[in-house]
């Protein structure tokens, strides 16, 4: 029984949170929902790239879990039904939402530094610093030079005020009720629910016709892997600890450093690559921190039981390629600037 509640039931309820999100994210495209909003912006603009920005701006800094999901919504409303443009979006919500960990005082990746090494707010944006920096010059690069205006759908309306009060703000409303109240289901559900009745679309069959099936099973399925690998959590830290390395040899920093990112790669949880590399600070030397931050965090990234990937590539149509293209560029820079701020200043 504990391995069903600990394993295969923990978290499953993560799924409504998806399957509200693609049913408003549905019913807002198909009835063109937001039409009003995002012709404002772009007329204003000049540009559908500034909407693209726009959203992603919003979704990355979302203090609430799910914030890929709740993100992937919103881009989806500006994506095409296929090709080139809607598998860009798939990778463009990963990047947009994952600086998050970097500088968010509501994150554990940022709480639980703070807390190990008596730092302030303050001196550990310091810290992270040439990271943070690093991250969103690339995420910023990326989505801009990426994308092309051809590349999003967003319909010519009128802008009147009264329709982005009925059919854009509801949506912020149940994100905003979501980080006051902390329950998807209720905020995510009544908004789809809000949706259809003004819609007016009951049919059950097109209703369910949004729901992408695979992306929940893939999804199920890496949370059940998570939840394994994060069960077993206490053999990877005394493995560590273990550990009789010297950091201060070539030899000893490499396998300590490839222990790390293949920990954090196999667990993939932002709450243990960050105890892992506080950890290796602890017993290793806390002026490696940034250098174990920046190892730990990548393997996270790229981790195969990260379910935001699985989100993108099943839900947008994103090759693995594509992520990892993307990716392996973000970390190679992160452990340059690490390895550089570590070792050679």
């Amino acid at each position: 029984m504990e391995f069903v509640s600990n394993v295969l039931l923990k978290d499953m309820s993560y799924l409504w949170m998806i399957i509200f999100i693609m049913i408003s994210a549905g019913l807002a495209k198909e009835y063109q929902l937001f039409a009003p909003a995002f012709a404002y912006v772009r007329n204003t603009f000049r540009s559908n790239k500034f909407v693209l920005v726009i959203l992603s701006a919003i979704g990355g800094i979302l203090p609430i879990e799910g914030r890929v999901t709740v993100s992937a919504g919103l881009l989806d409303t500006i994506a095409p039904k296929c090709g080139h443009g809607r598998e860009r979006m798939g990778i463009i919500d990963y990047l947009s939402t994952h600086h998050y960990y970097l500088w968010s005082p509501l994150e554990k990746t940022v709480i639980i530094p703070i807390a190990a090494f008596g730092l302030t707010y303050v001196s550990w944006l310091t810290m992270i610093a040439p990271l943070l920096v690093t991250s969103l010059l690339f995420i910023g690069w990326y989505i801009w030079s990426k994308t092309r205006d051809e590349d999003l759908v967003i319909e010519s309306a009128d802008f009147k005020i009264s329709a982005v009060l009925r059919s854009s703000l509801p949506m912020f409303v149940a994100i905003g009720a979501y980080i006051y109240t902390n329950n998807y289901i209720l905020c995510f559900g009544l908004l789809a629910l809000y949706y259809v009745i003004i819609t007016q679309q009951w049919d059950p069959k097109k209703l369910l016709g949004y729901i992408n099936w695979e992306v929940l099973i893939t999804v199920a399925v890496v949370i059940a892997l998570g939840n394994y690998f994060k069960s077993e959590n206490a053999m990877f830290q005394q493995y560590l600890k273990d550990l009789s390395l010297d950091p201060a040899t070539w030899l000893g920093m490499v396998v300590i450093s490839a222990v790390g990112f293949g920990i954090s790669f196999v667990m993939g949880s932002s709450s243990r690559f960050v105890a892992f590399a506080v950890l290796m600070a602890q017993l290793f030397g806390t002026e490696y921190f940034l250098w174990f931050f920046a190892v730990d965090y990548a393997g996270y990234l790229l981790s195969p039981t990260h379910k935001c990937v699985m989100i993108g590539n099943r839900y947008f149509g994103t090759p693995y390629s594509t992520y990892y293209k993307a990716l392996g560029s973000w970390v190679s820079l992160l452990i340059l600037v690490a390895g550089f701020m570590t070792f050679v200043i």
